[in-house]
């Protein structure tokens, strides 16, 4: 059976280097703005009988973003692809799978149920906030890791006193799998979230004194969680320079002033996003597009 792969607007880059690092070539699609902000879509590729993949990062604008993914998939379906998987490198809404408040909407349930509407019928996406966000899709959902890739890349010039250490609870089990390959020593911080953007550190479950600290997370948004953490590994004796390192580089509010102010060695992201505007400090991107070629290319074979 063909396979096709198009781009939407948010990662066009990305969805090249996929083609190029699977050999296929990048699908014709159309996206454009009628005068009054609606989203217009136009599906050039011949995708009837094809197995088709729509790669569509849910970055900001988040919204836009969504609705167009579901458009490009519906467009696809009504143009006589035999599938369409969605490839969302990064998806938006996935910290909202549970209500902590009971006042509150179920974020990642109403994003998989409009993706379900716009007859999308698989999912693949790259290190998931919490795995527990597949229970939210009727699809299957692929989920693959840029864990190892980064892995490697955190390896290089690595000090050998080193420690991993998670910002907080929920990232306690990615800290535990780069710590284990690098061979180092982990540790937690223990965090409490006063409001969307202000974190505060309530103490550190491990030892970092006088060690080289490598903070893991999944995703850098805000900088308000990493911020709370490097001061706190600091004032518990860890070295003045600390690596941090996650999947997705959002890099949105202040980050861009948090992080900038803080004793950073070495800032490693994968390229799940496009690059903003400059950050003033360094930036290293690595390359996931053969982490998800690796899936696409077994997809297309199932």
């Amino acid at each position: 059976m063909p396979t096709v792969l198009v781009s939407g607007s948010s990662h066009p880059a990305l969805a090249q280097d996929v083609a190029h690092a699977l050999g296929w070539p990048l699908g014709a699609c159309a996206v454009e703005r009628f005068p009054d902000g609606e989203c217009s879509v136009r599906l050039d590729a011949p995708v009837r009988g094809a197995d088709l993949f729509v790669l569509q990062a849910l970055s900001a604008p988040v919204g836009e973003h969504l609705l167009e993914l579901a458009l490009i998939a519906d467009a696809g379906h009504r143009a006589g692809a035999a599938s369409v998987t969605a490839v969302v490198p990064y998806l938006g809404y996935a910290r909202q799978d549970r209500r902590e408040l009971g006042k509150e909407p179920l974020g990642a349930r109403v994003v998989a149920e409009l993706l379900s509407a716009g007859r999308v019928n698989r999912m693949v996406c790259l290190d998931l906030h919490s795995r527990a966000v597949e229970g939210c899709f009727l699809q299957p959902v692929e989920h693959t890791s840029m864990v190892p890739v980064l892995v490697e890349a955190v390896r290089q010039g690595l000090p050998p006193n080193s420690v991993v250490v998670s910002p907080d609870l929920g990232a306690v089990k990615r800290a535990e799998m780069f710590a284990r390959p690098l061979g180092l020593p982990s540790a937690v911080i223990h965090k409490q979230r006063i409001g969307s953007d202000e974190v505060h550190t309530q103490g550190i479950i491990g030892d970092v004194k006088g060690r080289h600290v490598v903070l893991v997370d999944d995703m850098i948004s805000t900088g308000g969680t990493l911020a709370a953490a490097v001061h706190a590994v600091l004032e518990a004796g860890a070295q003045p320079s600390v690596t941090v390192c996650a999947v997705h580089g959002l890099f949105v509010g202040a980050a861009k002033e948090r992080l900038g102010a803080l004793p950073l060695a070495r800032v490693v992201v994968s390229d799940s996003v496009p690059p903003g505007p400059p950050l003033g400090f360094p930036v290293e991107r690595v390359r996931c597009a053969p982490t998800l070629a690796t899936v696409l290319r077994r997809l297309s074979f199932s």
